[in-house]
């Protein structure tokens, strides 16, 4: 089975879905040919301005998404159910590749995307939406739902209501739970690993997207007074600057238990989790499906205020009493401290978690990639 997988690295849940898919794909067959195409960026300069926009605003000014998300939604206005922008490279990699299977991981590159390839494919196409949001409401992308998928893949069930609402055909919807690359999986399903000792520091991580976002600095210098009372691992993702200016800051403020780390691969990711105290990061999809299926509890950073899209996973949150979270670094400060002075509202909290737990159906996902 040949298998084009369409994706985008404006946010981190859909290269993450689309890599996944990859990696179990070619596991289940080793026989299957998988390809991983980041269409937006790759298609022309147009779509590649727009992805590099997207991530400069969510470094530096995410409520510019009030304004941007907007724009976007308004898709279908210029494109009509077709491709527009890059449809000569689209094209070209339908005729050369010749996917038996379509499978996207990005709002914007499944409505008329999909039209266009089985309009000139000339083999039994199939073409599966899968989708990474926890939740359905404001900040879910109309370019979703696209009536030529013959699947739609939803992680939750508030996801199959809002796409039904949307029009698209209940009978259509799996509700199939996450993909988490195999070595993440393998972690995650892990029961063996040793607990930590009470003796021990609660681990916090001050988590980042792979482009690196994050107010690391500022919330350090936040949380210097509780040193000894807990170990910080900061995640710089692939920003080298920003790692090298954080074991900067580490050497003149040796008190503080302090580990830097650059990228994570999805084993050292899940490892990550299991051991984690707690998790402070942007509401993205990605972070936070991954951290209810680890069970780890999340503090959204939520500093200059939540995208649109970012309201999903806080709603979802909300909905469970678990969603946490800070506009300014003391409140962050405020919250680790209650907990350490009163572990009863964590460990409460992170009951919570345990019986909101996301599951995956392996079985299921299979079935659904291998249908006839």
């Amino acid at each position: 089975m040949r298998v084009l997988i369409l994706t985008s690295s404006g946010g981190t849940a859909h290269d993450s879905a689309a890599y996944a898919l990859r990696s179990w794909v070619e596991k289940w067959d080793s026989n299957n040919v998988v390809q991983v195409e980041h269409l937006l960026e790759n298609s022309g300069p147009v779509m590649r301005s727009s992805v590099n926009v997207y991530n400069w605003i969510q470094k530096f000014f995410p409520w510019l998404h009030q304004i941007y998300w907007r724009l976007v939604e308004l898709e279908d206005l210029v494109k009509l159910g077709t491709v527009i922008f890059g449809r000569g490279y689209y094209l070209k990699i339908i005729k050369r590749f010749k996917p038996d299977l379509i499978i996207s991981t990005h709002p914007h590159i499944n409505r008329g995307h999909f039209n266009l390839a089985k309009k000139i494919s000339k083999n039994n196409l199939r073409t599966i939406t899968c989708c990474t949001e926890l939740d359905g409401g404001f900040g879910f992308s109309r370019n979703w739902v696209s009536c030529k998928a013959d699947r739609f893949w939803a992680l939750t069930n508030e996801v199959v209501i809002e796409v039904s609402k949307r029009g698209y055909n209940y009978k259509n919807i799996f509700l199939a739970g996450p993909l988490f690359d195999p070595e993440f999986n393998k972690i995650l399903t892990n029961n063996t690993d040793e607990l930590p000792s009470k003796t021990d520091l609660p681990i916090l991580i001050l988590g980042s997207g792979a482009n690196g976002s994050n107010n690391h600095l500022k919330l350090l210098k936040t949380l210097l007074p509780l040193a000894g009372r807990l170990k910080i691992v900061a995640l710089c993702g692939r920003r080298v600057s920003t790692k090298r200016l954080l074991e900067q800051w580490q050497v003149e403020n040796p008190s503080l238990s302090l580990e830097v780390l650059s990228f994570q691969s999805p084993r050292q990711m899940a490892a990550m989790y299991k051991k984690a105290w707690a998790m402070v990061a942007r509401p993205g999809a990605r972070t936070a499906t991954e951290a209810l299926a680890a069970g780890c509890v999340l503090i959204f950073n939520t500093f200059g205020t939540a995208m649109p899209q970012e309201l999903l996973a806080r709603r979802y949150f909300s909905a469970r009493g678990i969603d946490i979270n800070f506009n300014k670094s003391f409140e962050l400060f405020k919250i680790i401290q209650t907990w350490l002075n009163y572990p009863s509202e964590y460990s409460q909290l992170k009951q919570r978690y345990k019986s909101n737990q996301l599951k995956t159906n392996l079985d299921e996902i299979k079935n659904l990639i291998y249908e006839s």
